[in-house]
C-alpha cells in the first residue's frame, strides 16, 4: 500500500470501564494461557461501508469516533482484567507479591501469569483516532474471491491500519511509564475514516488474555452496545465468562501437589504434541532464550536442568529467507469437492447422494489440500522424512467451555507424514488429468485431533503443563521448510459484527507473522455467491462463501505454489451444490 494512504493518527486516549472497578483484584490465568505469553499477538481487522443512520433527528452531527469510543467505555465494564495489567511468577520459592499470595501452590510457580486489575495505576484500552485518504475500495476490491482467487497480499497490506502500540507483556515490558506518562496497555483499538466514508476497526491484545474467539467476543459485544445505544434501548447485558481456573479444574491428578504424577506425564509423551525445548542449546538459533538465572547454578553459572523436550531443528528454517504472502479463496462448491474427495469416494464416479465421510470434516479437508499443496511447492514429492502439520487446536469444546468464555485455551497439535506422502494427496495422475487422494491425509489430521478430542488425554497435558520449570519453555510447533503452522479462524464468526451505524462488514482479517509456513484459514466474506448456495445445513456452515487462506512461505516455494493447476480444484459440470 502506498505511504501516502497510511492513517495518520490525530487522536490517542486511554479508555476505561463506564463503572471503574472499586477493588484490586488479582486472579491467576490458565495453564494453557501461560503457555501462550511468547505467541504473537491476537489481532483483527475489520473494513465497514460508509455509515448510514438515515435523516434521522441528531444524525446530521453525529460523531463516529466519541460514539464508539463511549460505546467501548460502556463494553469494558464486562472486560475489566482487559484493562489492568498482566503479571508473571519470577520465583521458584513461591514467593509472590501481596496480591497473589492467596493463590493456589501451582499458580505460584515460575512462568505461571495472572491479571491484576483495579489498581490505581491500570492502563486502560488505548484507543487511537485515524484517518486515511484511502478507499474501501483501494484497500479491498469486492471482486475479489472471483477475480482474484489467488490474491497477492504484498501490494495491499493492511498491517498499517492495526494500532502501532507497544502491547505489554509480562515478560519483558518495561513497568515504569514511557515517555507519554503511560504504562503499556495489554489491548489497542484503532479507529480508521476513511475517504470515502468507510471506516477500519483494528484490535490487537496480549495472547494469553485473548485468542480470537475471545478478541472477536469483544468486538460482537461492543458492537450489540453500540446498536443500542442509537436505538435508543436500555443497556444490554453482556455475559463474557473469565474464570481461568475452569481450565485447570479438569487437569488430571493433584497439579497442587510437590511432585508430578509420572504415570500422567508418560501419558501426554505419547500424544501429538511437539516438545521442543527453548532452553536446550542449538546450533544456529537466531534468537535462543536462555534459561533463566533463577534456574543457574550460583557457583558456575550453568543450568543443571536437563533437557525437557528436543533442540530447536533451525537448519530446516532460514529466518533471513524472503516471504511472500497470498490469500488463497477456496469456493463453497470446491471445498465440497474437497471434502467428498477427503471420504475417498470420487465425485466423477459416485451418485451425488453419496454422503462424504462423517469421519473428516470440510475443515479437515481444506487443511489437507492446503498443506498438500504447500509441501508439493517445497519440492519434497520424493522425500521419505517426515513434515508436519502443526495446528492451533481450541479447546472449549472438549473442555465444554462455551464460546463466551475468554483467554486462550488452546494447545498446538501435529500431524506427522512423509513429504512423498503429503506431496502425492493431491497430484496429476499418469493420464494427465487429475487424481486426488485426499483420504489419507484428511484422515491423518482428523485421528490427530480425535486423539486429542479426549478430555483424559487434555487432563493428562494440563498435569504436565503445571510440573514445567516454565508454561513457556516447551514449543509445541515450528515453522521453516518442513512445518507449517496453521491458525484457524473456522467458525469465529468475523463478519457477525453490526455496530448499527447502517454499514456492513465488507472484509474482516488478520494480520500474522510473515515467517515461512505461517498459516491462517477464516471464513471468506458474503458475496454474490450466497445466492447461489441453498439454505441448507450445509449452505448455513462457515463455508457457505468459501474459505480465505492466507498463506506465508519463501519466494521460490510459494512461486511454484501459486503456479499449481491443483490449487484452485477444477469443479465439472454437475458438481458441486
Amino acid at each position: 500500500m502506498s505511504t501516502n494512504l497510511e492513517p495518520s493518527a490525530f487522536r490517542k486516549e486511554r479508555v476505561f470501564p463506564q463503572r471503574r472497578q472499586k477493588t484490586e483484584n488479582a486472579i491467576p490465568l490458565s495453564l494453557l494461557d501461560a503457555t501462550t505469553v511468547n505467541f504473537a499477538l491476537t489481532n483483527a481487522l475489520w473494513l465497514f461501508e460508509k455509515v448510514d443512520l438515515g435523516a434521522g433527528e441528531g444524525t446530521s452531527d453525529f460523531c463516529l469516533r466519541d460514539h464508539l469510543q463511549q460505546s467501548l467505555s460502556a463494553t469494558l465494564d464486562a472486560y475489566p482484567q482487559w484493562c489492568g495489567h498482566l503479571k508473571i511468577v519470577g520465583t521458584i520459592d513461591g514467593k509472590v507479591e501481596e496480591a497473589a499470595k492467596h493463590f493456589s501452590p501451582h499458580a505460584r510457580r515460575f512462568g505461571r501469569v495472572y491479571a491484576h486489575y483495579g489498581t490505581e495505576d491500570d492502563p486502560g484500552v488505548e484507543f487511537i483516532s485515524c484517518r486515511s485518504p484511502a478507499t474501501l475500495g483501494m484497500l479491498y476490491p469486492e471482486s475479489r474471491t472471483a477475480k482474484q482467487p489467488i490474491w497477492d497480499r504484498q501490494g495491499v497490506s493492511l498491517k498499517a491500519f492495526i494500532p502501532q502500540t507497544k502491547i505489554a507483556s509480562p515478560s519483558s515490558s518495561p513497568k515504569s511509564p514511557g515517555q507519554d506518562g503511560l504504562l503499556e496497555p495489554l489491548l489497542a483499538i484503532q479507529l480508521t475514516e476513511l475517504a470515502c466514508g468507510g471506516f477500519v476497526v483494528a484490535a490487537k491484545i496480549t495472547h494469553p488474555l485473548a485468542d480470537i474467539t475471545s478478541l472477536v467476543q469483544l468486538i460482537k459485544d461492543w458492537s450489540i452496545v453500540s446498536s443500542a445505544r442509537l436505538a435508543g434501548s436500555p443497556e444490554p447485558g453482556l455475559n463474557p465468562v473469565f474464570d481461568p481456573a475452569l481450565v485447570d479444574s479438569h487437569a488430571a491428578g493433584d497439579i497442587d501437589a510437590d511432585q508430578p504424577d509420572n504415570n500422567l506425564v508418560e501419558q501426554t509423551r505419547e500424544l501429538p504434541l511437539h516438545r521442543y525445548d527453548w532452553w536446550a542449546s542449538s546450533e544456529g538459533a537466531p534468537w535462543p532464550l536462555e534459561t533463566p538465572s533463577v534456574f543457574l547454578e550460583n557457583s558456575t553459572g550453568e543450568s543443571s536442568l536437563p533437557p525437557a523436550g528436543k533442540a530447536m531443528p533451525w537448519s530446516e528454517w532460514d529466518v533471513k529467507q524472503h516471504v511472500s504472502h497470498y490469500t488463497i479463496h477456496l469456493t463453497h462448491d470446491q471445498i465440497e469437492h474437497l471434502w467428498k474427495q477427503s471420504s475417498g469416494t470420487s465425485d466423477r464416479s459416485s451418485p451425488s447422494s453419496s454422503p462424504p465421510s462423517p469421519r473428516t470434516s470440510r475443515h479437515d479437508a481444506v487443511l489437507a489440500h492446503i498443506w498438500s499443496c504447500i509441501t508439493r511447492a517445497r519440492n519434497f514429492q520424493h522425500d521419505t522424512d517426515p513434515v508436519y502439520c502443526d495446528l492451533a487446536y481450541g479447546l472449549r469444546p472438549v473442555l465444554k467451555l462455551g464460546e463466551s468464555f475468554l483467554g486462550s485455551p488452546i494447545i498446538m497439535v501435529s500431524t506427522e507424514l512423509s513429504g512423498a506422502v503429503v506431496s502425492a494427496s493431491s497430484a496429476p495422475d499418469a493420464e494427465g488429468g487429475v487424481a486426488m487422494a485426499l483420504a489419507p491425509l484428511a484422515r491423518g489430521i482428523r485421528k490427530t485431533l480425535d486423539r486429542m478430542s479426549r478430555t483424559e488425554a487434555v487432563a493428562a497435558h494440563l498435569h504436565t503443563v503445571a510440573y514445567e520449570k516454565s508454561p513457556q519453555r516447551i514449543w509445541q510447533a515450528f515453522l521453516g521448510r518442513r512445518h507449517i503452522l496453521v491458525t484457524t479462524w473456522a467458525r469465529a464468526g468475523l463478519y457477525d459484527v453490526d455496530f448499527g451505524l447502517g454499514s456492513r462488514v465488507v472484509y474482516a482479517d488478520g494480520i500474522i507473522p510473515e515467517l515461512d509456513g505461517d498459516v491462517l484459514i477464516k471464513e471468506a466474506p458474503p458475496s454474490w455467491q450466497a445466492d447461489s448456495v441453498p439454505d441448507t445445513a450445509a449452505g448455513r456452515s462457515w463455508t457457505r462463501h468459501g474459505v480465505d487462506v492466507s498463506i506465508n512461505i519463501c519466494d521460490d516455494d510459494m512461486a511454484r505454489l501459486i503456479r499449481d493447476p491443483l490449487l484452485l480444484p477444477e469443479i465439472l459440470d454437475g458438481e458441486g451444490v
